[in-house]
């Protein structure tokens, strides 16, 4: 079990952020250009169904950047011990991540089977917070949030909670560490990536039917 982690030199580095944010701001896009181009979308439902477009959008371009070497984790997708639901999740040196859309910056996300297998099985034990008599096995487990905004989002976030998921032990604000740094998109969608996108939209709106 690791100790003394600091979340912004030992998992979100610079350059580590640099390679995320643009995931999140063309997934952004993807979904609010699939919401006006898919037929059926129209009028209330498509309000409905942006924010899982997000979500899909989100998960899609984080694992199709992670697989080109763009960003530095192993990407897969898995289910939660249930079997009933797939997430996608990242895996680097001893961490592994989760993504969650939320409604404000510093929100937790929603308590759900795999973020509380997660957290229960690889929480990080931090001094000084009491939980030192506390031993743990796995990964220690953090939550990419991101939310608010129509075609970009309004935050990306970062953040290890504690062990009962009530607040962040440690986080850090992607937009803010990359404040004065130039972010180049090293993998812009191009139209074959928006229309595969669309087709994975296009079944996972069937699959929810």
């Amino acid at each position: 079990m690791k100790r003394n982690i600091d979340i912004c030199s030992d998992l979100i580095t610079p350059r580590v952020a640099l390679s995320l944010i643009p995931a999140f701001k063309s997934a952004y896009g993807m979904a609010a250009y699939t919401a006006d181009t898919i037929d059926f979308l129209g009028g209330e439902l498509k309000e409905q169904i942006l924010p899982h477009l997000k979500n899909w959008a989100v998960e899609y371009e984080l694992h199709r950047r992670c697989a080109e070497g763009i960003i530095p984790f192993d990407s897969s997708f898995a289910l939660n011990s249930r079997k009933n639901h797939r997430h996608l999740e990242l895996r680097r040196d001893g961490f592994v991540l989760t993504v969650s859309q939320t409604p404000h910056i510093h929100s937790m996300p929603r308590e759900c089977i795999f973020r509380n297998d997660h957290n229960l099985d690889g929480q990080l034990i931090m001094e000084g917070c009491g939980l030192d008599d506390l031993e743990g096995n796995g990964d220690v487990y953090a939550i990419l949030t991101h939310g608010q905004g129509s075609a970009t989002p309004g935050f990306v976030l970062c953040g290890i909670p504690n062990v009962n998921m009530t607040y962040w032990s440690q986080h850090v604000n992607l937009l803010s560490a990359v404040r004065d740094i130039a972010i180049v998109d090293e993998s812009p969608v191009n139209d074959d990536i928006q229309l595969d996108f669309r087709d994975v939209a296009k079944s996972r709106i069937k699959e929810a039917q």
